[in-house]
């Protein structure tokens, strides 16, 4: 087994990026979902966010921590060979959508939509392809499309949103099986 050692880097724990086998992240961060931020009352440290590279071992830091600035784990498109990655940034009340390549000099916003557009920030995530911003409703079956467009769908019960291609939607549906079955 060849284990590889990271430097500087021992408060992170490598987790695969879904869509690609060369592609990992690591996240820091005191808080697990956006909505936790307000808790800190403006105190809150900043996520640090990494990606890292196998086998190379390269590690990039796309975005740089901030205090009161949240950043979701990126979502990896293989069409563009790129990143996405949402940013919550408490101090504008903003979330912005950002794209990374690690050839070009640092992010591009996407797209920048107010806090009030997104409701309470919970279940919120990007998906691809293309980018797109959409909230889980999970008490309702639902998912809202936040942006490119503003769109809802009702979904079965445990049905859930997966990703999108070609303008069709792909979806995954949890079986349940009652308790003492």
């Amino acid at each position: 087994m060849d284990i590889k050692i990271f430097k500087g880097f021992e408060e992170i724990y490598p987790e695969k990026i879904e869509g690609t086998d060369s592609w990992y992240y690591g996240q820091w961060t005191p808080c697990s979902e956006a909505y936790e931020v307000p808790c800190y009352k403006n105190k809150y440290p900043g996520t640090k966010l990494y990606l890292i590279e196998f086998p190379s071992g390269k590690v990039y830091e796309p975005i740089k921590q901030e205090m009161n600035v949240f950043l979701e784990r990126p979502v990896y498109d293989n069409k563009d060979n790129l990143f996405g990655i949402i940013r919550y940034d408490f101090n504008k009340e903003v979330i912005q959508v950002l794209a990374y390549k690690p050839e070009w000099p640092g992010v591009k916003t996407i797209t920048e939509i107010p806090f009030s557009k997104a409701g309470d920030l919970v279940n919120i995530r990007l998906i691809v392809s293309p980018f797109a911003l959409v909230k889980h409703d999970i008490q309702n079956d639902a998912v809202e499309f936040i942006w490119p467009e503003e769109k809802r769908y009702e979904l079965e019960k445990n049905e859930s949103l997966y990703f999108q291609d070609g303008g069709r939607l792909y979806l995954t549906k949890k079986n349940q099986q009652a308790i003492g079955e």
